[in-house]
Formats: structure tokens, sequence, C-alpha cells
């Protein structure tokens, strides 16, 4: 998930979002339970939040970084059936039932039963990805074909821009970890590997297929390099006379060595990427 870290650093407050297109959730028609809730900054219901670990009684903006502290989700204190301490708090965090959530496209589409979890963004959700955590199941699907869906273009660490959209869908709350795919904590060591030089997880199979070409080129080139170096000298050391010709061809396999090693480099990178 570094790529989708990448994003959060350069939104981590995207959460104003909500304000600047305008977009309000629909009441909730499930019952749920909430509670109240301090916070150090104005959450605009429908944002996933998670606990402050330096505040008792106050919670955060859900992201990447305290999605292992996910509670719940801001809700107006009209759409609980029971709400504790209404009033007493600056936010009103549903912990149980059905709710609106905020939610964006970055990790794709969300279909009907599909996880949410927090995103790179402050208080907005996105489909689960494998090994994270999720605060709960959709109930209504998202896409991009939404009437009341809005487009917003990001850019990653790279300056390399996404297009997103966000809106709101129905969510029935109960928090988890996401157990498909591959989880950090379950990669190999070979994965373990490829991900310390790429900064993203690349399967098993991609990674020995990689060092199997980066093996074979290094020998090729070896074999090749030393013969044509060694070549050259005892012909030389034959027939001084002829060393421009030689040193033409040595220049020529020196080449063709240097689009071996280039080529075996993009072959390696088009599998790690």
């Amino acid at each position: 998930m570094p790529k989708l870290r990448g994003l959060r650093l350069l939104f981590a407050e995207a959460v104003v979002l909500l304000l600047a297109f305008g977009l309000t959730p629909v009441s909730a028609s499930s019952a749920n339970i909430s509670h109240s809730y301090h916070t150090t900054t104005s959450i605009p219901n429908g944002s996933i939040v998670s606990l402050d670990p330096q505040k008792p009684d106050y919670v955060q903006a859900a992201n990447l970084d305290n999605d292992k502290r996910l509670l719940g989700v801001v809700v107006a204190t009209n759409d609980s059936l029971l709400a504790l301490d209404a009033g007493n708090g600056s936010s009103q965090v549903a912990t149980n039932g059905t709710v609106s959530v905020l939610v964006s496209t970055l990790s794709g589409d969300l279909n009907v039963g599909d996880q949410i979890a927090a995103s790179p963004f402050n208080g907005i959700g996105m489909k689960a990805l494998g090994g994270s955590r999720f605060v709960g199941l959709a109930q209504t699907a998202f896409s991009s074909h939404d009437s009341t869906a809005v487009s917003r273009e990001v850019k990653d660490k790279n300056g390399h821009s996404h297009k997103i959209w966000l809106g709101y869908v129905r969510m029935a709350i109960g928090i988890g970890t996401n157990n498909s795919g591959t989880g950090g904590s379950q990669l190999t060591g070979l994965q373990r590997f490829a991900k310390s030089l790429t900064g993203h997880e690349v399967s098993t199979g991609r990674v020995i297929v990689s060092l199997v070409v980066a093996f074979i080129a290094i020998i090729s080139l070896s074999v090749l390099i030393y013969a044509s170096i060694y070549g050259s000298i005892v012909s030389i050391g034959r027939n001084p006379l002829a060393k421009y010709s030689i040193f033409h061809t040595l220049n020529s396999v020196l080449g063709m060595a240097a689009g071996t090693a280039i080529i075996a480099s993009l072959t390696v990178y088009l599998l790690l990427r």
C-alpha cells in the first residue's frame, strides 16, 4: 500500500472535499447506536473515525496511519435510535447499525457486500485491500457512474495524477480485518526483498523470473566481455598491425553487451513494477 500512503502525504486534510463539493449524506433510515466523542477539529457527518491514542474520549478522522483503532462513523444525533451523551461532545459516532459513509473509488468501485476500509484521505473510505482493517460492509454500490458521484484529480508522491470519485454509500458497521489477498505479514522472503526494492508487493513467481533473467544476463555479460577482451589482447600480441580492426570489433561487442544489459534491465523492471 505504499503508493496509497504517498497520496495521503499530499492530501492529509482531504476531508475538506466534503465541504468543497457540497456533498451531504442521505439521512440514515436504519437504527444505530451512537456515542458522543470529543474532537480537536470539525469532522463532517459520514466520516470514518478512529480513537485518538493521546486523549481519552477523543476521536480523529481515520486514515491509513490510524486504521488499527477504527471506531465507527460520524452521524447526526437524530439519525440514531439510541444516542448516548448526545450534546456532551463535538461528534456523535455510530458504532452499530447502518449509516451513510463517505467513500472514494481510489481502490476500485464498491459493490454490495464489499468491505469498506479507511483510505489515505482523512475520514474517507474505500474498498478494503488484503490485510487491511475495515469498518463495515457496503449495503449499496458506488462507482463513477452514480449521479451523485463527484470527480477529483489527486497526485501521488511521484507527481502522477489519478482521477477518483467521491460519494456516499449505505454501510452496516462491523469492524474487522480483510483476510483476502496477501497481507504484509504473509509475504515470503523473496516478496519482502522485492517489496524493499520496489515499494509494493510482487508475486513470488514474478520475483523468481526476475532473478533468473538477472542471473542469466550477468553470466552472459561476464562471459561476453571477458572473452572479447581476452581475445583482443591475444590477437594484438600475435599481430600488432591489426589493433585498429581488433579495437573496432571489441567496441562492437561491448556495444552488444550494453544492449543486452539494457534489455535485461527493462525486462526485470516490467516484471517487478
